[in-house]
């Protein structure tokens, strides 16, 4: 008995160490990162010494930086809330459960009768929808309410803006309804549905905290080699492990600019001053923004940043999957996230 204990006892602490303790890159002559190990350092104090840096190429971690932060601690990420979203309503349109031009009158008649049942459901998720952002009362944020009640309320009492598929205003509104239309298509809550299509296929953990009302948006808490997973599954073309999670189309459709050309009227991100084309306007596609183009106007880097500095990002191009993880004060590190990913494009061309 006593040395199945012993037995027993080194199993856990195996498990526990592999579990918690870091991940190194595996050892490369191709890249030297030292030049972004420097940036990172000297700029520690825009990530209030707290960040951490993970960047893999083709499901193999090549690049890590710490300071005062390591890939499992959970933290919210507010907007990078909304790749992880959009994901999830891709998965039900690949099965044929919706598609992003149905309207959603379709599912929801309370917006019908309220004339707004018209907005497609990839204007919700391209923010083109017609609400001003997030809605005045700022139903999608009230935890008291369930997801049904607050999105009844948009419908009721939230007026539109601009027609619909005119204007991009980005927000909460329109994806707190589509959340709502995916639980009816599925008949599962949002995040138990989540976690069938995304955070299981990818083996992650991703918790939108709210049960009742999950803020689609931006409600999210993980961890960095969380949200890492499902990155890589994004650059390998929607499969993870050798499992399709989302389809090729899928894939095609969220790094394609879903705005046609509407009239970009609010945005936190209207250009990347690191990127190639540094004046051209930064547009959207399903829940990412799509901020690197090559000279042929072909997306090659989108990304997902969030207000409280977490800032993912996909390398078509070059097979990179990335994470820049903090928690730092409104818009404080989103120009050093920036030129690190300017950085690394640089090293791996």
């Amino acid at each position: 008995m006593i040395k199945l204990l012993k037995v027993l006892t080194a199993c856990t602490l195996v498990f526990c160490s592999c579990r918690t303790g870091q991940v190194e890159p595996k050892a490369s002559d191709d890249y030297d990162f030292s030049e972004v190990d420097k940036f990172i350092e000297g700029h520690a104090d825009d990530y209030n010494n707290q960040v951490i840096v993970l960047v893999s190429q083709n499901g193999q971690l090549i690049y890590r930086k710490s300071i005062g932060l390591d890939e499992h601690t959970a933290k919210p990420i507010a907007s990078a809330t909304k790749w992880l979203s959009a994901a999830v309503m891709m998965s039900l349109v690949g099965q044929g459960k919706l598609s992003l031009s149905d309207t959603i009158g379709k599912y929801l008649p309370i917006f019908t009768a309220h004339r707004k049942g018209s907005i497609t459901i990839r204007q919700l998720f391209a923010h083109t929808a017609g609400f001003g952002g997030d809605s005045p009362q700022k139903y999608e944020y009230k935890r008291l309410m369930t997801l049904a009640q607050a999105v009844d309320s948009i419908a009721v009492y939230t007026p539109l803006i601009a027609h619909p598929g005119a204007e991009f205003d980005y927000g909460s509104a329109g994806m707190q309804i589509g959340g709502r239309i995916a639980e009816i298509v599925s008949g599962k809550k949002w995040q138990d549905l989540f976690d069938d299509r995304i955070a299981g296929p990818c083996g992650m953990t991703a918790d939108y905290r709210s049960v009742r009302n999950p803020i689609i948006a931006g409600g999210v808490r993980t961890t960095a080699a969380d949200y890492l997973r499902f990155l890589e599954m994004l650059v390998n073309r929607g499969t993870y492990n050798g499992h399709r999670v989302l389809s090729e189309e899928a894939i095609d459709a969220m790094l394609t600019d879903q705005t046609v050309n509407a009239k970009i009227t609010g945005t936190p991100y209207a250009h990347n001053p690191f990127s190639p084309t540094p004046d051209r306007p930064v547009r959207y596609g399903v829940g990412n923004w799509l901020d690197v183009f090559d000279s042929d106007g072909k997306v090659v880097e989108s990304s997902s940043p969030g207000l409280f500095g977490t800032h993912p990002w996909q390398d078509s191009k070059h097979k990179i999957a990335g994470i820049i993880f903090t928690q730092t004060t409104p818009r404080q590190s989103s120009m050093a996230s920036l030129e690190i990913r300017q950085m690394i494009r640089k090293i791996l061309d």
